[in-house]
Order: C-alpha cells, then sequence, then structure tokens
C-alpha cells in the first residue's frame, strides 16, 4: 500500500515536469527572443533620435536662423544708412528752412530749384541770388526775407507772406505765380509791405501800383510814372520822385516822406492826407488841388512851389502852409 502511494506521486510529479517542457519549447524561446530584440532596438533608435538627432536638428535650426538673421540685419544696416542719409538731407532742409527767424540763414546762391517748399518759415532767410526756378513756395512765410537778385522762374508765391521781403532785382518774375496786389516790373517785385530800400526805380511806369506799408527808404523813383500809386502808411524817408508824376497818388494815413525829395514833381490831387512831410523837399513841385490837411509839413523846402490853391509859395514869403485848401471832392479819408 505503501509503495502504491510513492508511485501516484512519482507519476504527478513527472506529469507536472512534462507540461514545462512543452511551454518552453524552442520556438517559444526564440519568438520571445526575438520581441526582445525589436524592443531593444526600438529603444536605442529612440535615445538616438532624441540624443543624436535632435542635436543635428537644432544646429541646423541654429544655422538656418544665423544666415536669415544675418542676411536681415544687413538689410536693416543698409536701410538704416538710407535713412540716415534722408535725415542728414532733412535736416540741411531744416537749416535751410527753419528756425531762420531766431538764425538769420544764409542761402545766397544755393540752387532750390524744383523743390516743394509750401508752407515753409523761411522769415529773415538771406536768398540773395538763390534759384527758386519751378519751386513750389505758396503759402510760404518770407517776412523780412531778402529775395534780391534771385531767380524766380516759373516760382509759384500764391499765398506766400511778402511783409518786408527785399525784391529788388530779382530775375525772371514775371513768369512767377504771384499773390494778388503783386507786380513784377522791370525785374522788381512790387506789392505790399515790400522792402525796396535804395532801389533804383527810375523811370519805371509804377502807375496805380500797391505800394502801401512798404519800406522805401531812399529809394530812387525818380521820373517815375507814379499816378494813383497807393503809398499808405508807406516808408519813404529819404525817397526821390524828381520830376516824377504822381498825379493823384496817395500817401495818406501815416505816409512818411520824411526828407523825401519831391523836386519839379506833380503832385496835382496827391492825397496827403495826414501824412508826414517833415523836412520834404518841393522845389518847383505842383500841388495843385493836392490835399494836404492834417499833414505835418515841419521845415518842409518850398521854393517857387505851385500851392494846392493855385498860387506860387514864392508869393507867400516861401510857404504855401497858408494857402492849403479843403477840396471837396476830398472827405475824411
Amino acid at each position: 500500500m505503501r509503495n502504491k502511494s510513492i508511485l501516484i506521486v512519482i507519476v504527478m510529479v513527472s506529469s507536472s515536469l512534462a507540461g514545462c517542457t512543452s511551454d518552453n519549447s524552442e520556438g517559444d524561446l526564440s519568438a520571445r527572443y526575438q520581441e526582445g530584440y525589436d524592443a531593444g532596438y526600438a529603444d536605442a533608435y529612440d535615445a538616438s533620435y532624441d540624443g543624436v538627432a535632435q542635436h543635428h536638428y537644432n544646429e541646423g535650426w541654429d544655422d538656418g536662423w544665423e544666415i536669415a538673421n544675418s542676411e536681415s540685419q544687413a538689410e536693416i544696416t543698409e536701410m538704416q544708412a538710407e535713412i540716415t542719409e534722408m535725415q542728414a538731407e532733412i535736416t540741411e532742409m531744416e537749416g535751410m528752412a527753419s528756425m531762420v527767424d531766431v538764425f538769420r540763414t544764409n542761402l545766397s546762391g544755393r540752387s532750390l530749384s524744383g523743390l516743394n517748399l509750401s508752407d515753409v518759415s523761411l522769415t529773415n532767410a538771406i536768398l540773395r541770388s538763390v534759384n527758386f526756378s519751378n519751386t513750389n513756395l505758396s503759402g510760404a512765410n518770407l517776412t523780412g526775407a531778402d529775395l534780391q537778385f534771385a531767380i524766380l522762374n516759373h516760382t509759384d508765391l500764391r499765398g506766400a507772406v511778402l511783409t518786408g521781403v527785399k525784391t529788388g532785382g530779382v530775375i525772371e518774375c514775371e513768369t512767377s505765380l504771384l499773390p494778388s496786389t503783386y507786380f513784377c516790373v522791370e525785374n522788381v517785385l512790387v506789392g505790399i509791405g515790400v522792402d525796396l530800400s535804395g532801389v533804383d526805380l527810375s523811370g519805371l511806369d509804377l502807375n496805380q501800383m500797391n505800394f502801401h506799408d512798404g519800406t522805401y527808404f531812399g529809394t530812387n523813383f525818380t521820373q517815375g510814372v507814379l499816378y494813383g500809386a497807393y503809398f499808405y502808411g508807406a516808408n519813404l524817408e529819404n525817397a526821390v520822385f524828381d520830376g516824377a508824376d504822381l498825379n493823384g497818388a496817395y500817401f495818406t494815413y501815416g505816409g512818411r516822406l520824411t526828407n523825401a525829395s519831391l523836386v519839379d514833381a506833380n503832385l496835382r490831387y496827391a492825397h496827403f492826407f495826414k501824412a508826414d512831410l517833415t523836412g520834404a523837399n518841393l522845389t518847383g513841385a505842383d500841388l495843385t488841388e493836392a490835399d494836404l490837411r492834417q499833414a505835418n509839413l515841419n521845415n518842409v523846402i518850398w521854393r517857387d512851389t505851385i500851392c494846392p490853391d493855385g498860387t506860387v509859395s514864392d508869393e507867400h514869403g516861401g510857404t504855401c502852409a497858408g494857402n492849403l485848401i479843403e477840396p471837396n471832392q476830398y472827405p475824411d479819408e
């Protein structure tokens, strides 16, 4: 009985060992080996990609970025150089066309031909002999500027402020576009408020021209044709009108003829209401029907002068001061 039990146990153990041998056959072991190999290779590949490949990728990206950045930087540098050059030009123009009311910018002889300088401020600038051909100066502020001998060929000056501008000897101004009431006559720009001090305008036909509020200190109007011209409030100190035709001209309301010479001038029907004639020389002048009411006649030289009432100064002790008239045709002006 005992021997039988031992035999049963041995049979059971052998069966178990036989099952184990079946599960670990050569085919199964090979399959498991391949599976492990594949898994290890994949891990190695992943490690390679994550390390080496990523390194090369990053390196390529960095190189590409460096090249692109270098090219962009070169373009930026070139653009900055162009901008710097433009800024230098702008600065130069600003130096020419601004702050001139503080610093008298001297642009004498420069060429500003064809530029658009509309609304620019050139206050008090020295612009002698500047070439403004085909330049747009519309709306520009030229107050007090010296434009003498400037070239104004087809220059646009419409709306420009020309108060106190020296305009003698300008060239080709007859082709310019000028503000209303301004005219170009024999290379002289004539109009409201201009400064023609010392300029020779002798013999010119300037009849009915508008000179009011201008400055004509020592200007030579000898033998000029100026009948009906307007000199309201103009400074004509030391101006010379010898032999000029000033028939019906207006010197009213502050016209200053201090020490002016009007020898042999035709002043018939001229208007001197409230004008200052202190020290003026009226030798041989014809003042028939002229309006001298409230004019300052201190130290006027009356010699062979035809007085407003038609008499001669020499007949009244060398003066016309007592022979003025109040013509009905001249109400208070």
